[in-house]
């Protein structure tokens, strides 16, 4: 073993060194090698292959290991994937999304949300305010009707339509600028429209003096859980600057908290 840190002496008397042999092999496993053999892991952490061939079998035992199709290679075992998600159900929303939401302000001078939805409505949970002429009135608890804002379209898009169709089957649907769905066809139109494009970029959408981007969050099990979203003055940015540059910088953010919340998107 390497010599301990000052400040962090290890005293070797207590340190299970088959412990330490089982967590090395599980370490071995990474994206790129998915399964091994009982000889790649010995030779990964420097072992025998008889002493490589105990632990496995111990691990595969207590689940941490599981012996993939031809039965000579093997994976990770179930057992690894409850105590990531055990972990990860534990980091909440808000403290993960906090310090990417105040990077994205400063990023980009906008003012920056963090949106769950409630129902019909969206509900801002996280703001930090921008450094342009719009002072955001989307403070923390601030709900808007989901059908007419960029995050909750965002969110109702992670909706099977089903759901949809029954949240809005008697809705009195409000409009605010003429992009506002009136009816219950026109907000199934955007709906798969905004479930092509993942990330919603409202250019007048809500507000005609305002112009917003939301994009997805997903939480460990692929479900959408939230909203990243942007907002300033039309003038701010032209366009073309603010549907690359600026949309980038947004999807960015989303998929930093969604990696945070234990998020793996698909190869």
């Amino acid at each position: 073993m390497t010599a301990p840190e000052a400040d962090n002496q290890i005293d070797e008397r207590y340190v299970v060194p088959g412990l330490l042999r089982g967590l090395q092999i599980l370490q071995t496993f990474t994206r790129d090698r998915q399964e091994q053999t009982v000889a790649d892991m010995a030779r990964l952490i420097g072992v025998t292959r008889s002493t490589a061939f105990r632990i496995v079998y111990t691990l595969e035992m207590a689940g941490f290991l599981r012996r993939a199709h031809d039965s000579r290679r093997y994976q990770l075992g179930g057992r690894v994937l409850e105590l990531g998600y055990s972990f990860l159900a534990g980091k909440d929303l808000i403290e993960v999304a906090t310090p990417i939401l105040r990077r994205l302000r400063d990023t980009t001078s906008t003012s920056t949300h963090l949106a769950v939805r409630e129902g019909l409505e969206v509900v801002y949970v996280a703001r930090f305010q921008g450094n342009t002429s719009l002072i955001s009135a989307m403070t923390v608890g601030s709900r808007l009707p989901a059908h007419a804002t960029a995050p909750g379209r965002v969110l109702l898009a992670g909706l099977p339509l089903s759901e949809v169709v029954g949240l809005y089957e008697d809705f009195a649907f409000e409009t605010f600028t003429p992009e506002t769905p009136d009816s219950m066809a026109a907000l199934i139109s955007l709906v798969e429209k905004d479930r092509k494009d993942s990330t919603v970029i409202s250019w007048g959408f809500y507000d005609a003096n305002v112009a917003s981007i939301a994009s997805p969050i997903y939480g460990a099990t692929g479900k959408r859980e939230a909203a990243v979203s942007i907002s300033c003055p039309i003038n701010t940015f032209d366009r073309a600057t603010f549907e690359t540059r600026i949309v980038r910088a947004v999807e960015g953010a989303a998929a930093e908290i969604s990696s945070g919340l234990g998020y793996r998107a698909a190869a």
